[in-house]
């Protein structure tokens, strides 16, 4: 699974890690899956970007302060021979993080390989993110010419949501 450094025409694609798992709570297991390829890709002397979703809105709204140092950012993630973003969109994020996420996506796109690991699937990233001709265009870019692992069929959110309501003193 690791990538392979072919020329122009390799084939390169896009991972989708559903967290999703039947009972339980605990969806880390699907973080440790995406740091498996990432340590494979290393062992197989590739450059690996992983990043959780939180972590990497946080740093591009950081970095646009200092147009090099978000340049910079920028170049990393577009170039890394493999990027792993986890937890994604399980935080909300702004236009220009969105624009940054598209740029980066369309760049590595039929070049170089992304895994995404997320409890939720496109048609939520559509809905959440600000601008919806750019959430169309990073799904697009996300959900063609990708290998699906989907995990289990439980959405963990709307389980816990419904485990909650269910509770004693939910409604008091």
């Amino acid at each position: 699974m690791a990538p392979s450094r072919g020329g122009a025409g390799s084939q390169r694609q896009y991972w989708w890690l559903r967290k999703a798992i039947s009972g339980g709570s605990q969806t880390s297991e699907y973080s440790y899956i995406a740091c498996a390829i990432g340590i494979a890709a290393c062992h197989s002397e590739h450059s690996v970007f992983y990043t959780r979703m939180d972590v990497l809105a946080r740093k591009l709204l950081v970095a646009r302060a200092d147009s090099k140092v978000h340049d910079a950012l920028l170049e990393k993630l577009r170039d890394a021979d493999l990027l792993i973003i986890d937890d994604f969109l399980t935080v909300g994020i702004d236009q220009n993080i969105a624009s940054d996420l598209f740029g980066v996506l369309a760049d590595r796109e039929h070049r170089l390989p992304t895994v995404i690991v997320s409890q939720t699937d496109p048609a939520y990233w559509v809905q959440v993110l600000p601008d919806r001709v750019a959430g169309d265009s990073i799904v697009n870019r996300l959900a063609n010419n990708t290998r699906w692992l989907v995990l289990g069929d439980t959405d963990m959110r709307k389980l816990k949501h419904e485990k909650a309501r269910d509770s004693a003193g939910f409604w008091e």
